[in-house]
Parts: C-alpha cells; sequence; structure tokens
C-alpha cells in the first residue's frame, strides 16, 4: 500500500468518525440513527483491519490525522483573515447605510474572534514551532498567489 492509498484510507476513517460523531449527537432525537452510526462503525473496523494488513501502525495513522488537523487549522485561520480583510474593505466605502455597517461590523467583531480563537490554537499547541512555520509558508503562497493576481491584471 502507497502512502497515498494510506492516506486516502485514513482521510476515510476520519471522515466516518466525523460522521459517528455527528449522528450521535442527534441521535437522542431520532432512534433511527443507530442503525446508521453502527453502519459507519462497522465501515471504520473494515478499514483500520485492511490498513493493518498492509502493515500501517497506529503511530503512522496518528500521524496522518494531526498533519490533517495541522492543514485544517491553517486553512481555517487563512480563511478567516480573508474574511477580516473583505470586511474591513466593505467598511471602507463611504456610502454604507448605518444598518450595514452594523452588520458589518458585528460580522468583523465574530470574524476577529474566531480567527483569534485559532490563532490560540496554535500558541498553546506543543507543536506551536512547526505550526507558526506552517503559517508563515502559508501566508508566503498567498502573497505569491496576490502578486501573481496583480500582475496579470495589469
Amino acid at each position: 500500500m502507497d502512502d497515498k492509498d494510506k492516506r486516502t484510507h485514513i482521510n476515510t476513517l476520519q471522515s466516518l468518525q466525523r460522521d459517528i460523531n455527528f449522528l450521535r449527537k442527534h441521535a437522542e432525537n431520532n432512534p433511527s440513527l443507530e442503525k446508521t452510526i453502527e453502519t459507519l462503525r462497522n465501515s471504520q473496523t473494515q478499514l483500520y483491519s485492511a490498513l493493518a494488513q498492509h502493515g500501517v501502525t497506529a503511530e503512522e495513522v496518528h500521524n496522518v490525522i494531526t498533519e490533517n488537523a495541522d492543514k485544517a487549522l491553517i486553512d481555517e485561520i487563512m480563511r478567516l483573515q480573508g474574511v477580516k480583510d473583505k470586511i474591513n474593505k466593505q467598511l471602507e466605502e463611504p456610502d454604507l447605510s448605518p444598518q450595514k455597517r452594523q452588520t458589518l461590523e458585528h460580522s468583523l467583531t465574530r470574524t476577529k474572534q474566531a480567527h483569534a480563537d485559532r490563532w490560540d490554537e496554535i500558541i498553546n499547541s506543543p507543536r506551536r514551532q512547526e505550526l507558526m512555520r506552517m503559517t508563515e509558508q502559508a501566508n508566503e503562497k498567498q502573497l505569491q498567489k496576490e502578486e501573481r493576481d496583480r500582475d496579470r491584471s495589469r
């Protein structure tokens, strides 16, 4: 089993776990979801067995899951930063109605809080240095993309 197949299987395991968690949360209101949860758990067990048969260790699974979580965190930070920038740009428009301005300011406050919360996750992580490096790389990549877009528009 090559690395791509391992990652695909592990991503599927993560997806199944998210689905199980979501369904478990809503199962208290709908008892028929228990059968679906059981089916997802059986699929997870089969995937774990397939990975184990191919020599994939629990440590490798953990490493891929950690990498995926790190990438998701960095992507979320970058997305929130983009949303903050977009809202700030909209707030600079002089002809905004008071209601629209208030709505945008409220959105900006929520977005800033979410952004700060994600940064707190990085700062409080035992892998802080690596996450900071990944964030810097993502910022550099974003800046390069913006520069290419500006050059094309000229």
